[in-house]
């Protein structure tokens, strides 16, 4: 896993079968990678609270050819129990898209503000050449939407999975 802010700075190792030394290239020239099944492309992270650009690879859950994309980010985040009580460190999984249109590799927090709250208004505006799916938004059809406060990412990403494949299949 790459996560980094120093996107210009930052070198990707490749080592080939045997090699010592491994290769480097720049983090700026590595466009993404295939781990078993999974593709991980390197992705801005926009909607965040820390100054400056942030990157990371990330899966993505969607086809390749999909009119959005949605991925998966997991990171390593380090918290502390306190004064002198030490800290420990955990996984967290968080959720990402790729709006429709958008140029670049910017993505967005399902739980940033360009989503939430009001989800079922800012969202369905995105899909104007899909009425059908942007009234199922707007209408808050069980399956299009969730709550600010739905604690569930999972449940958010399967919303937007949904959302994803009546878009793909929308004429």
């Amino acid at each position: 896993m790459v996560h980094t802010n120093k996107y210009s700075s930052t070198a990707v190792k490749l080592y080939q079968d045997d090699d010592k030394k491994p290769m480097k290239f720049s983090i700026a020239d590595v466009k993404g990678y295939q781990f078993r099944n999974d593709y991980y492309e390197l992705k801005e992270v926009r909607g965040g609270i820390r100054p400056g650009k942030e990157y990371s690879f990330m899966k993505r859950l969607t086809k390749e050819d999909s009119r959005i994309h949605l991925y998966e980010n997991t990171v390593k985040v380090t918290t502390s129990n306190g004064r002198n009580m030490g800290s420990y460190t955990y996984y967290e999984t968080q959720y990402f898209l790729k709006l429709p249109n958008e140029e670049g590799d910017a993505v967005w927090p399902l739980s940033s503000s360009k989503f939430v709250p009001n989800f079922d208004e800012k969202m369905s505006k995105l899909f104007p050449d899909c009425p059908s799916l942007a009234a199922k938004i707007a209408n808050k059809e069980d399956g299009y939407f969730y709550a600010q406060v739905s604690l569930f990412k999972k449940k958010r990403a399967n919303v937007l999975m949904n959302i994803i494949d009546e878009y793909n299949s929308c004429k």
